[in-house]
């Protein structure tokens, strides 16, 4: 039986106290990431415009042990939540109190579907909510790659098969400069990849409007994309890495995907090759990614020396 603490949970002020607490706590989650009270503020707003959220902290003696966070998108039903514990009480009842204030919190909105998306390590969070009668949907594995370490050489066939059928590779920055339209065919390349992209619940198409908002964001670099050009068929297929701001040397890997009339041609191994260049000519050391589990670009990313990280799950509870 578990050791009763008192945890005493208050509300989240945007305070420099409360916010080194959160900074503090992620140290002990992705020791690798470098968040500074700008980072986390800038995050915050950000997060704040798109969504109704709510963030709670839970103190021992107080010092802050936990941290709760609901949220959900304006008029909808969908609410999502996340529990933060240090880890010297993880193995307490610290989590089940948290977990419990947040359900106690969301179920007074009447919701029809919960969602929580820990990742598989932490265990803590998983057993609650398959006690809680939550289910497991997916699971979206996590990797990353040191550039520096992969033979580029000996993938110098491959582009050339490749280049052999016809196609060749651009950056966005390329495009922006020869496509007077880029914004739209760029979205409508996108679109046709997103349709096979594996997701929990089937999703509406993203429309232009708010996919042209990813070319105003501060991670936006258009030389980072590598996009591959059929002579007859056009854009054919993307690789997107984008700045991180909390990993100054890192980029991550929102998106790769080649259009279905042409895959299997090693198009994705050479997008992926080219991207790889871009990292080590501009300094960046690691890729980040991550996939669903049945993904074949998650295999494709392991053949490319990708190292697994633990992997996100989706988890959710719905109410008639």
């Amino acid at each position: 039986m578990m050791e009763t603490v008192s945890l005493r949970i208050r509300p989240f002020h945007p305070t420099d106290h409360d916010y080194h607490a959160l900074i503090q706590m992620n140290r002990w989650r992705n020791p690798d990431e470098q968040l500074t009270l700008d980072i986390v503020r800038q995050e915050d707003a950000e997060f704040h415009d798109e969504f109704t959220a709510v963030r709670v902290l839970g103190e021992i003696n107080g010092q802050v042990a936990a941290r709760g966070d609901h949220w959900h998108e304006p008029d909808s039903k969908q609410h999502h939540f996340a529990v933060y514990v240090v880890p010297d009480w993880q193995e307490t009842a610290v989590p089940a109190q948290m977990h419990r204030h947040l359900l106690d919190e969301i179920a007074k909105l009447q919701p029809e579907k919960i969602v929580s998306e820990p990742p598989e390590n932490e265990t803590f969070r998983t057993k609650l909510l398959e006690a809680d009668g939550f289910q497991l949907l997916m699971r979206f594995p996590r990797s990353a790659l040191d550039v520096r370490q992969v033979p580029l050489a000996d993938y110098a066939d491959v582009l050339q098969t490749v280049q052999q059928q016809g196609i060749h590779f651009v950056t966005l920055s390329d495009v922006m400069a020869s496509d007077a339209n880029w914004q739209h065919n760029v979205w409508q390349l996108f679109a046709q990849i997103e349709q096979d992209i594996p997701m929990p619940h089937p999703e509406p198409p993203t429309p232009f409007e708010e996919y042209a908002n990813y070319y105003q964001g501060d991670d936006f670099r258009p030389d980072s994309w590598a996009i591959a050009v059929d002579e007859q068929a056009g854009y054919v297929g993307m690789c997107v890495v984008n700045v991180m701001r909390k990993r100054p040397s890192g980029l991550f890997a929102g998106i790769t995907g080649v259009i279905r009339s042409h895959r299997r041609r090693k198009i994705a191994t050479a997008l992926k090759i080219r991207s790889i260049q871009y990292a080590r000519q501009n300094g960046f050391h690691t890729i980040y990614t991550n996939n669903e589990e049945n993904n074949p670009m998650f295999q494709l990313n392991l053949d490319l020396g990708f190292q697994p990280i633990p992997a996100w799950t989706y988890y959710e509870k719905t109410f008639s």
